[in-house]
């Protein structure tokens, strides 16, 4: 067996060859990539196991707090909103001053109630949730570069590769929620103003509902991005934040409608997966037995989903680098 030297002079040894090697070319299929994704983990079982328990661990854990904090304020507010646009026998006219105000009432308190457990199930997914999913893509990243052992040690290489990642995400959120923040606050100062113009035109509502649609989308994009830029932040210590994020945007020159085309199956995987949670829980509400063994489902089916897009992205990642980087096997 000949072992090369990659573009940054290191070593790749025989363990990473059978690793290396099944990784797909980037001209293969987006099938192929995903079944490349779906079959690291049984290229190191001991440690995908646990990191799935963990990842089933998390949803449930998640699922919980929807369940019984978040939930059932969402239902009252929705309840009081159908109320209100509710017209009845006697049309919107037949109500009194006296019951519209109870009805906003009702609604300001109870979207309020809504707020705080709402903000901690956000707060929880945003750090807990981060941390795990952070724990399987270091567990990614150990098995598609061939360092990995049956368990991740915590050293200073593996520190660095935390940190980094965790740093990562932190910028993701960071100007993700200042974008947003900034679009909001545009569309309040602007949207009553336009409407209340008297020459406002259909076309020019038109053009403003583009605009947002645009702005939108390159949220989205700045989204993806981010995503791979935690996969380079965690594969290549030193990389975190914007260094990381403008990584992941050279390495996607080219490639840059797969990996959308990979962000979308696992939308859908996900959707699909809420879709027939509820769906099971509107048929299942009279039985708790039922409803809780649908809840562990749909926890472990979200945790599979999560994993397998960890997986998919890490070996995405590697198989952007394979054009660009001189780490070729000779067998």
């Amino acid at each position: 067996m000949e072992v090369q030297e990659s573009s940054k002079g290191e070593q790749v040894g025989p363990a990473n060859a059978a690793v290396k090697s099944s990784i797909p070319s980037p001209s293969t299929s987006l099938l192929e990539l995903l079944k490349a994704g779906a079959l690291l983990p049984s290229r190191n079982q001991s440690l995908f196991v646990a990191v799935f328990a963990l990842a089933v661990a998390y949803t449930s854990l998640l699922q919980l707090v929807n369940d019984l904090a978040v939930q059932p304020h969402a239902d009252k507010l929705l309840h009081d909103v159908m109320a209100f646009n509710n017209s009845g026998t006697g049309g919107r006219t037949a109500r009194s001053p006296d019951e519209y105000a109870q009805l906003l009432q009702g609604l300001e308190k109870d979207a309020w109630d809504l707020a705080r457990p709402g903000a901690a199930y956000l707060l929880l997914d945003a750090t807990v949730g981060s941390a795990v999913w952070i724990v399987a893509l270091l567990a990614a990243v150990a098995t598609c570069s061939g360092s990995g052992g049956k368990t991740l040690s915590f050293g200073k290489a593996t520190a660095a590769q935390l940190m980094g990642a965790a740093l990562t995400v932190a910028f993701a959120y960071a100007v993700g929620i200042a974008y947003a923040a900034v679009l909001l606050a545009a569309a309040a100062a602007l949207v009553p103003h336009i409407l209340a113009a008297k020459g406002a035109s259909l076309l020019l509502i038109l053009g403003c509902l583009l605009l947002s649609a645009l702005a939108f989308a390159l949220l989205v994009y700045f989204t993806s991005l981010c995503v791979l830029g935690v996969v380079v932040a965690a594969a290549e210590p030193g990389r975190r934040g914007a260094g990381a994020v403008a990584r992941a945007w050279r390495l996607l020159e080219g490639r840059k409608r797969r990996f959308l085309q990979v962000l979308a199956v696992f939308a859908a995987l996900t959707t699909a997966c809420s879709k027939a949670h509820a769906l099971a829980r509107k048929h299942t509400l009279s039985v708790p037995a039922l409803e809780l063994l649908w809840g562990f489902l749909h926890a472990v089916a979200v945790a599979v989903v999560k994993v397998f897009a960890v997986c998919t992205i890490t070996v995405f990642y590697y198989q952007c680098k394979l054009p660009s980087e001189d780490e070729l096997i000779r067998v």
